[in-house]
């Protein structure tokens, strides 16, 4: 179905290319998993797919790609469009119409469709991804998750025998991926498709997925092939090139090197359950380890920032947040989760003063935050959007940072101060595009640049919205553990997030939205422990909490282990989880990468 040879791609005013030397084969039929390291070339190669680079995308293309039978740099792209469907990670930007029925139908009235004939298929395709009877509403009352099935069917409806997802749970909160991915899931196995999936929440997809298909990070293939192969054989390759792997593959693969003898090679929650219970001692082992303890708190420090009966609505819309009041002490670490529309970027922008809360519900060191000056406020809160285009002001990368610098002293920057931004550069790993255009950067490289440019003023408390969205494995790690050195340093840190897994890992504190109302405010294991609760808040457990229910259900126990570090410990190895044992090799990998 998809043959490259020899593929390359370098975008105008970029030095080294995207994609280099790329070849490989995809059979009729199959799930392909895409995975490399942010501004690998993953993106630029779905775009390859379905001839938009380089009929559309000016840039240098060399090699040859046929999709289909069809060579994408010879065939128009409306003709490539109706064998390829390309569905991106923001459904919003590939959105031209207002309404659901009119959305499906505009593809197949651009193909001049029978108007009949478009009735049946909006009809179809809206079924197909769980969606009937929403033809009437209209795409901006619709949850992030309906948004992401109405683009998915609107590329169905047209029929393509190929079908490229690049990155679509980025933007959807648990319970919208898990749907999302069973709907992916049910198309795999009907072998109709071609499925190219870029995506790294793995745990819940990794059971359908046929072949993995890996990039390093200079955009050469670094591996295809096997998934079991991938992630177990390969895992220290992969996990230094930045590739994302799944956690109860990583945890597996890591018991296994410190000692146990765990049967096979399990990707799938019911394969591990079963390799964990066929190996010996090893459950009995884990159901001793007492029940995960509460995280220690911060003790009877200050409290700097708290929140009184905090109710907020927007201008002629509905009320955000309800009543919802509680405390953060200097030094806490904190993270907001929730369903898409609970609120938590609403709560992160009153509790940074970037919107203006009601008087007399938000208090920063006991002073109402409305009573406080810009300058005064943004001195000591930083907020990083979930957005990172929403606060790029400068035509450089070295000019974001010196930016936030200089706004503090209204001037040129020190020699220190360059000092401080040269080293922040080199941190985040964007000291070879420091002359870049913000604009021109991958998504996970807008992501470090705008969080570099907010760290680099060192305020006490820092407010992160999604701070490790569209990053690989490596920058995940390294900026959590930046994250966790400025917390370790006395600083609070607040994030807002829909991975569960970084809640679980690195909070200590979990503040839990529902439609607006403070449904839980806590340790992370006392919230993921109650079933009823969490799935009253529209969230999923971690892929290692559930795999603990799961195997406490095996065992008859109590079983609450949340992370990699807690499994290790309870089965008596050095509790040093694989993120960390790749990272420091990881981190020195990128760093020599352009």
């Amino acid at each position: 179905m998809i043959t490259a040879r020899h593929l390359g791609f370098r975008y105008p005013e970029r030095r080294l290319p995207a994609l280099s030397d790329v070849s490989f084969s995809v059979r009729a039929g199959e799930s392909v998993l895409v995975l490399g390291a942010s501004g690998s070339g993953k993106s630029t190669l779905a775009l390859c797919l379905d001839g938009l680079i380089p009929q559309l995308v000016e840039g240098e293309f060399v090699g040859e790609l046929t999709v289909a039978g069809l060579s994408t740099n010879a065939q128009p792209v409306s003709l490539l469009a109706q064998k390829v469907g390309l569905v991106f990670q923001d459904p919003e930007a590939q959105f031209c119409t207002l309404s659901v029925q009119d959305e499906v139908a505009f593809g197949l009235e651009n193909l001049l469709t029978a108007p009949e004939l478009i009735e049946v298929k909006i009809d179809e395709a809206l079924a197909s991804v769980g969606l009937p009877g929403f033809r009437e509403r209209r795409l901006d009352t619709l949850s992030g998750g309906e948004q992401q099935r109405v683009a998915l069917a609107s590329v169905l409806a047209l029929g393509p025998e190929v079908l490229v997802l690049d990155e679509p749970s980025a933007n959807l909160d648990p319970a919208g991926t898990r749907e999302l991915f069973a709907l992916l899931g049910r198309l795999a196995r009907t072998r109709v498709r071609t499925l190219i999936v870029i995506e790294h929440k793995l745990d819940e997809i990794i059971a359908w997925v046929d072949s993995v298909l890996a990039l390093s990070p200079d955009g050469r293939l670094l591996f295809r092939g096997d998934p079991r192969e991938a992630f177990y054989e390969r895992a220290e390759l992969l996990g230094e090139a930045g590739v994302w792997r799944p956690e109860r593959a990583a945890l597996t693969r890591g018991l296994c090197v410190r000692g146990w003898a765990i049967p096979g090679a399990p990707l799938s929650l019911a394969e591990t359950v079963t390799a964990f219970a066929a190996t010996p001692g090893l459950l009995p082992r884990l159901a001793a380890a007492s029940p995960r303890a509460a995280p220690p708190q911060s003790g009877p420090g200050e409290v700097l920032l708290a929140v009184r009966d905090l109710s907020f609505s927007y201008p002629r819309g509905r009320e955000v947040l309800k009543g919802v009041s509680f405390e953060l002490k200097a030094g806490e670490f904190a993270a907001i989760v929730g369903a898409n529309g609970a609120g938590k970027s609403t709560l992160a922008s009153l509790l940074s003063g970037v919107r203006r809360p009601p008087r007399g519900t938000v208090y920063l060191r006991r002073g109402d935050i409305r009573s406080l000056s810009d300058a005064a406020l943004t001195a000591q809160v930083g907020h990083v959007f979930q957005n990172p285009e929403h606060q790029l002001v400068t035509d450089t990368v070295h000019g974001e940072l010196a930016y936030s610098l200089a706004q503090s002293k209204r001037g040129m920057l020190t020699v220190e101060q360059e000092a401080t931004v040269a080293a922040t550069l080199q941190r985040f790993g964007l000291e070879r595009l420091a002359e870049a255009n913000p604009y021109t950067l991958s998504q996970g490289q807008k992501r470090r640049l705008s969080v570099a440019a907010m760290l680099v003023r060192a305020q006490p408390v820092l407010v992160l919205d999604e701070p490790t969205f569209g990053q690989d494995y490596v920058q995940a790690v390294k900026l959590m553990d930046l994250l966790s050195d400025l917390w370790r340093e006395g600083k609070t840190i607040v994030v807002v997030t829909h991975d569960m897994n970084l809640a679980a890992q690195y909070a200590q504190k979990l503040l839990v939205l529902g439609e607006g109302e403070l449904l839980f405010c806590g340790p992370p294991g006392e919230f993921f422990a109650e079933e009823e609760l969490v799935a009253r808040a529209a969230l999923c457990r971690p892929p290692l909490a559930e795999l603990s229910a799961a195997l406490a259900a095996e065992q008859g126990t109590d079983l609450r282990l949340l992370t990699m570090n807690d499994y290790f410990s309870a089965a008596g190895c050095c509790a040093q989880d694989e993120r960390s044992q790749l990272s420091g090799r990881a981190v020195r990998s990128a760093a020599s990468q352009p």
